[in-house]
């Protein structure tokens, strides 16, 4: 069979037929397409070894999406967005990390046409740790007749890690109140730690603190 007459006999019809073809494909690709604008978590990941984010640093952003709509509701029902901030390469101080459409996750078939910030700020600093003394707060007062004899929290001392201008200052932390409203007895509690804010993350893992609840003397 000559190959070349194959191709060229009708090649008229045969090109039609080609731009009918590619037009009807991009009708039935492009056909239910559609656009929306959805606000994604932003993940901080690949955070350098002993080194800690200090400061405001926005956990969302704003972007548009393309793509066909059936796909685009399943997106805004199953939260498969998700923004993708990669600080592998910051150092100690303020870093400029740069984010592209292309550190957006998303389902395949899906484009992303804007996003609201290009570029985010990011403050590192060392990671430290601390030895200090843990406090108990109480809260209320024993029934009548009784008194608080001892408290003993376990451990007295605590082992604390975060960044260094947090860490470095850090001389105790205090539990939330424990509420001692009408004891008559013994209590043991495992405490809530009242952080104010601070960003401290406790290494030990069981923490107790005990009350010794006796008759006061008359």
């Amino acid at each position: 069979m000559d190959l070349r007459r194959l191709l060229l006999d009708n090649w008229g019809i045969k090109l039609l037929s080609l731009g009918l073809a590619l037009a009807l494909w991009f009708y039935v690709t492009s056909k239910g397409k559609t656009e929306m604008t959805l606000t994604v978590p932003l993940e901080l990941r690949n955070i350098p070894q002993n080194m800690a984010v200090v400061g405001d640093v926005t956990g969302s952003l704003e972007v548009r999406v393309q793509g066909q709509e059936r796909v685009l509701r399943d997106i805004t029902t199953g939260k498969k967005l998700a923004g993708i901030a990669d600080l592998s390469m910051t150092r100690v101080g303020e870093n400029t990390v740069r984010i592209s459409p292309d550190d957006i996750r998303r389902p395949s078939g899906v484009a992303v046409t804007h996003m609201s910030l290009s570029e985010l700020k990011v403050k590192l600093e060392p990671l430290e740790r601390k030895t200090v003394r843990l406090k108990a707060v109480l809260h209320g007062v024993p029934a009548a007749g009784y008194r608080i004899a001892k408290i003993a929290v376990s451990p007295p001392r605590i082992t604390v890690e975060g960044p260094a201008s947090v860490i470095r200052p850090l001389v105790d932390l205090e539990t939330m109140p424990i509420d001692i409203q009408g004891a008559r007895e013994n209590m043991s509690v495992d405490p809530k730690i009242d952080y104010r804010g601070r960003q401290v993350k406790i290494l030990e893992k069981n923490i107790t603190v005990r009350m010794s609840v006796e008759r006061a003397a008359r």
